[in-house]
């Protein structure tokens, strides 16, 4: 059984693939209390002593406006943090999966949906240390795996972390009756933690490599949020609890569109954000 080590182990996307594959791979999971990555000594030390096959590096302050409130602790975490744990790879000759972020293609100009190769123009304090914690383990070991994925959405388990998504604010809201308010001018891929957890098992085998990784989606947030209220049988909702914000990014659309062409050659495939909402929804009601 092969073992992997996972960072960020309360997370919301690590703490849902932990329970997923626990009887097929021998999973050490790692909190900011089991292991400060910040402090470079311990954690390649750590990462020796263990020894996996794979580490999955999902630690991150992934909280946008923090990151731009403190970005000299972004920075520590984000992108010292991300070094220190590709040098305990390479020293433990381990396969480092790193989880990047569509926000590194926030600053883009042209619209997308954007491929791997293309000029990336961050413009948050995030993306930029996200894309700079890429460009620095792909000189330290050698063969990273970086997986830019995109926001990713479920609703409440036990034992798992639920972030802010938005499948559960739109629950949230529907539950208080309160509007939520949406942009209409934002495009991104939104992806079902599953759809990502259920290909993992083949995204560890992926060759060296920038790999978008998510689903595409070509419908405005404001869509997406009538797309959930009608899988929850709330159609007749929409103008109660949704405003059309057409205000916001109403100079330069959002875009941050994922093209998963690389991925899909390798036959690992993810469905569209529509039908990723509905397949959320069914798996919870069903």
């Amino acid at each position: 059984m092969d073992t992997i080590l996972i960072t960020g182990a309360e997370g919301f996307f690590a703490s849902r693939f932990v329970q997923y594959y626990r009887d097929k791979y021998n999973i050490i999971a790692l909190n900011h209390m089991d292991l400060d990555i910040c402090d470079q000594e311990k954690t390649i030390e750590k990462v020796i002593n263990i020894r996996p096959k794979y580490l999955i590096h999902s630690a991150a302050i992934s909280d946008t406006g923090k990151c731009e409130n403190d970005p000299e602790l972004s920075y520590n975490v984000n992108v010292n943090g991300t070094i220190n744990i590709a040098k305990g790879c390479a020293a433990a000759e381990t396969k480092l999966i790193y989880l990047s972020s569509d926000q590194i293609y926030n600053g883009n100009v042209e619209a997308g949906p954007y491929k791997e190769h293309c000029e990336v123009l961050p413009n948050t304090v995030y993306g930029r240390h996200k894309l700079e914690a890429e460009n620095a383990i792909c000189g330290i070991v050698e063969d990273p795996v970086i997986l830019r994925l995109t926001w990713l959405f479920s609703l409440p388990e036990r034992s798992a972390k639920t972030n802010s998504n938005i499948i559960w604010n739109l629950v949230k809201a529907a539950l208080r009756s309160e509007k939520k308010s949406l942009p209409a001018n934002e495009y991104r891929g939104i992806t079902y933690v599953y759809d990502l957890i259920r290909n993992f098992h083949k995204l560890l085998y992926l060759p060296k490599g920038v790999y978008n990784t998510g689903s595409e989606n070509n419908l405005s947030t404001y869509e997406v949020g009538k797309v959930i209220l009608e899988n929850m049988g709330l159609g007749h909702r929409v103008e109660e609890l949704l405003i059309k914000d057409t205000e916001r990014y109403k100079e330069n659309n959002r875009d941050l569109r994922i093209c998963n062409n690389k991925l899909r050659d390798q036959e690992i495939c993810f469905v569209n954000t529509e039908e990723a909402v509905s397949r959320c929804i069914g798996d919870f009601i069903l």
